[in-house]
């Protein structure tokens, strides 16, 4: 076995692309391109990708591109999944990506998949390029990175309520009435927009938006998308009209779809869904969750009779955090919210060997096996943390999550600007140098830290101003990103509403967060509730028609007349 075949995976099918002397990204690897004044080949590659893998066999397996790449480059590949933050700087619009590089790391030109004949015109062509004009690549490189440095302070901008009313309309403006979904194709499920719709919905007591968002469920579920005899959805659909879907499964994409179906009160559906990722994704043994399941269109093709669970797709075990802490957080709302207490034991045990295993105080949590933290990672953790303690599972995940935040803050946070970098700073090869806020991150940064801010109530631990730096420092992005942006609008909401409610009562907790979206579980001892918005608490209530009605009695007010609310403002 050569050295990138045991450190790469490449297409299962038969290729040659371990032929070529692929480098993981490393200082080693950039040492010996500027040594060598060779260009870079940055192959950004990901296990369930259909297309990385028809590269391996056609393109990678070309004779003349392996010589020329092998004669002429330093090749690296990279991972998507594995490292977030190259594939932020270095993506050229999908995967595979195809990117060529100085021996610094800036980017000369790149593209996605490339035939061979056209693969094997570019290698020689940038190779030729670069060794006859490096004094004009200086120069171009200079000019990139003095663009690159202003991005994080132009994202920064106030904060105004009636960015939720934009960025619905953009999202209303973008629906499909006729097949759900938004836009034409290819189709995303957009778990963000179908979530600000329901969320909307209830708060704005809309029944229009809510149909919205059950009519795109509905539509992925019952056409092509959706796999109907193992359950679980597909990535995306090519078609507008869901038929004709790129057959992935992604988990990091399941954790959105359950939380919606479930706030949506789709059970059938759910349980399909839920059955599969607990069936064929989840490890026994360990409670934790796969990254994927490889696309593989002839398998799929079978019906029930004709298919062999002996030759099902090839399922990556790899283990990535944020996306089982995000799957923990639906798991623990579907199992309140749809009386489905297996999805809370599943929850449990996955968070508990989740952080057994990844999480050190003081240190963050690990991306995956053999790779440090992300944002990413910390944020969706923070968020479990807190839902965890909500849960019931135990107070410890309260301090878990107060060390989180304490973590987040000291490593990740920009200290001039507020919010959320990336990474933490530690690589700073090629472009990861540059500073980059995501507007995703910092809006689930956000979430977590105003439902911890509700539930400490301390002032000498400011969570609640913490999250509003996060947005602000995005917030001239959400108007330019249109639906994209759902997540923004979702988080900043939060912000206008707290709404605690202390209990230990079962059936008092589903109440309350049936009534309203925004809820945060204070448990106690006591087998009644009290409704908080705010400072102001209700008297206690003991039926869930109580609790019901308390909610609606505190947050009347706040939930009409939002169009004219103007600038968030900070809790007395």
């Amino acid at each position: 076995m050569s050295e990138s075949e045991g450190e790469f995976h490449f297409s299962p099918r038969p290729n040659r692309a371990a032929e070529i002397a692929w480098r993981g990204w490393s200082e080693k690897a950039f040492d010996e391109a500027r040594q060598l004044n060779r260009p870079i080949l940055l192959s950004i590659s990901a296990v369930w990708c259909h297309w990385c893998h028809v590269m391996d066999e056609t393109t990678y397996s070309h004779k003349g591109v392996i010589d020329l790449i092998n004669s002429e480059y330093v090749p690296i590949r990279v991972d998507n999944d594995v490292r977030p933050d190259i594939n932020q700087r270095y993506n050229m619009g999908g995967w595979p990506t195809t990117a060529f590089l100085t021996p610094s790391g800036d980017i000369l030109t790149g593209a996605t998949y490339m035939p061979p004949d056209q693969m094997a015109d570019a290698l020689s062509r940038v190779a030729g390029y670069y060794r006859t004009h490096q004094p004009e690549i200086a120069t171009g490189v200079l000019e990139s990175r003095k663009r690159t440095g202003s991005g994080v302070a132009r994202s920064a901008g106030e904060l105004d309520q009636q960015l939720v009313d934009t960025i619905l309309d953009a999202v209303k403006n973008a629906y499909d009435p006729e097949y759900g979904g938004f836009g034409n194709s290819p189709k995303f499920p957009q778990t963000d927009a179908l979530m600000l719709l329901l969320e909307q919905a209830q708060i704005r007591s809309d029944p229009e938006l809510h149909q919205m968002a059950v009519h795109t469920l509905e539509q992925m579920a019952g056409g092509g998308t959706y796999d109907h005899v193992e359950g679980g959805f597909f990535r995306y659909s090519t078609t507008q009209d869901w038929s004709v879907p790129h057959f992935e499964k992604m988990l990091e994409d399941h954790s959105g779809l359950v939380a919606a179906l479930a706030l949506a009160g789709m059970d059938g559906v759910l349980d399909s869904t839920t059955r599969f990722l607990d069936g064929v994704m989840r490890n026994p043994k360990t409670g934790l969750y796969a990254g994927s399941q490889d696309a593989d269109e002839h398998y799929y093709s079978l019906g029930a009779e004709e298919r062999d669970p002996e030759r099902s797709p090839y399922v990556d075990r790899r283990v990535y955090t944020a996306w089982n802490a995000a799957l923990g957080i639906a798991y623990l709302d579907a199992a309140v919210r749809r009386a489905r207490p297996d999805l809370h034991e599943y929850a449990a045990k996955m968070l508990e060997r989740l952080f057994h295993d990844r999480f050190k105080s003081g240190e963050g949590l690990a991306h995956t096996d053999g790779a440090g933290g992300q944002l990413g990672d910390q944020v969706w953790g923070l968020w479990a943390a807190v839902r965890a303690y909500q849960a019931g599972l135990g107070d410890r995940w309260l301090a878990s999550a107060l060390d989180l935040a304490t973590h987040l803050e000291e490593r990740y946070a920009d200290r001039d600007l507020g919010g959320y970098f990336d990474h933490a700073g530690g690589d700073q090869l090629g472009r990861l140098g540059d500073r980059i806020k995501p507007l995703g991150e910092n809006s689930v940064a956000a979430m977590a830290l105003a439902e911890l801010d509700v539930l400490t109530g301390e002032p000498d631990m400011p969570y609640l101003a913490r999250a509003r730096r996060a947005l602000e420092s995005v917030a001239a992005l959400p108007r330019q990103y249109g639906l994209m942006a759902a997540i923004f609008a979702r988080a900043l909401d939060r912000l206008r509403q707290p709404i605690k409610v202390s209990t230990a009562n079962h059936e008092l907790v589903r109440a309350a967060m049936l009534a309203h979206p925004y809820v945060v579980i204070e448990p106690n001892g006591d087998n009644r509730a009290v409704v908080c918005v705010g400072t102001i608490c209700l008297a206690p209530v003991s039926t869930p028609a109580g609790v019901e009605e308390a909610i609606q009695e505190a947050t009347f007010p706040a939930s009409r007349g939002r169009a004219g609310d103007g600038a968030v403002k900070p809790r007395a």
